[in-house]
């Protein structure tokens, strides 16, 4: 892990390959509302050594700073900005899955000199009212102290949308989310002061007013499968539609048999392949 100091916090970010590449093959990665830089393990299991990631903890989550505020688009977007400059990065390819992906489409229109594409995985669209209920259970972890790995490990397993679908990959992604508690047990690295700032942004953000300014070829993917239940997928094929129509330049994928979660923390072969295409990897 390297530690990159940008908009007066540090952020801990991971490279695949750890090898210098040329910067315009290099796919700078955001992750999602409570994740962390390993949700990418699987994009870098596809991509690298073709391309190289460079993915990064957001603040408040993982090994970055924790700040007592700035939890909002703009701060994050100023925090990519201070990442990119750090890399030598004039002009990037970013990769957002859902919180991710609004970053990404706010950074996209803000600074259109420096994006050159965007991939975007279940995200960057204006949240629903139920959507927040499908996060519960990700959110009800955090600040909760858990007897041992396992036991976390376990109680995550046995959530609804990882039911049937866990993986070594989410197995890696949530044992890199704890830490050592002082009573001996483990808890999520996530801070839950962050989340709850981001949340109260987040309902007052309208990203749809941000579609139509993105100047990058985009590519959508989009999870159909419900997360509690059949039905409460993070976007609608209606939404999704309506934000590829919105964005200029956008290819919308749906990858079948995938929920929120799992249409980056697996192995599928559809998203593997419209991603390497995409982008020429």
């Amino acid at each position: 892990m390297e530690r990159v100091k940008t908009n007066d916090i540090t952020l801990a970010a991971q490279a695949w390959p750890e090898a210098p590449a040329p910067v315009e093959r290099t796919v700078v990665c955001i992750h999602g509302l409570t994740s962390n830089h390993t949700v990418w393990l699987p994009m870098a299991d596809a991509l690298a050594p073709q391309r190289r990631l460079v993915a990064y903890d957001l603040r408040g989550r993982g090994d970055s700073d924790k700040p007592p505020a700035g939890y909002n688009l703009a701060s994050h977007n100023e925090d990519l900005r201070g990442l990119l400059d750090h890399y030598g990065i004039t002009r990037a390819t970013l990769m957002g899955h859902s919180l991710g992906a609004h970053i990404a489409i706010r950074f996209a229109a803000k600074y259109p000199d420096r994006v050159a594409r965007l991939v975007l995985f279940d995200g960057g669209l204006d949240v629903r009212a139920e959507v927040l209920d499908s996060l519960a259970p990700a959110i009800a972890r955090l600040g909760v102290e858990f007897p041992s790995l396992p036991a976390y490990l376990e109680r995550l397993r046995a959530l609804p949308m990882f039911a049937g679908r866990w993986n070594h990959y989410l197995d890696r992604h949530f044992t890199y989310d704890v830490e050592p508690t002082p009573g001996g047990g483990v808890r999520s690295k996530v801070a839950k002061h962050a989340i709850e700032e981001e949340m109260a942004n987040l309902i007052r953000t309208r990203l749809w007013a941000w579609h139509h300014q993105v100047n990058a070829p985009t590519l959508l993917l989009r999870a159909p499968d419900g997360l509690l239940g059949a039905d409460d997928c993070l976007m609608t094929q209606e939404e999704a539609e309506a934000m590829a129509h919105a964005i200029p330049d956008c290819t919308l994928v749906v990858a079948p048999g995938t929920n929120h979660y799992t249409v980056l923390l697996s192995d599928n072969p559809l998203v593997r392949r419209a991603t390497t295409t995409f982008l020429g990897a």
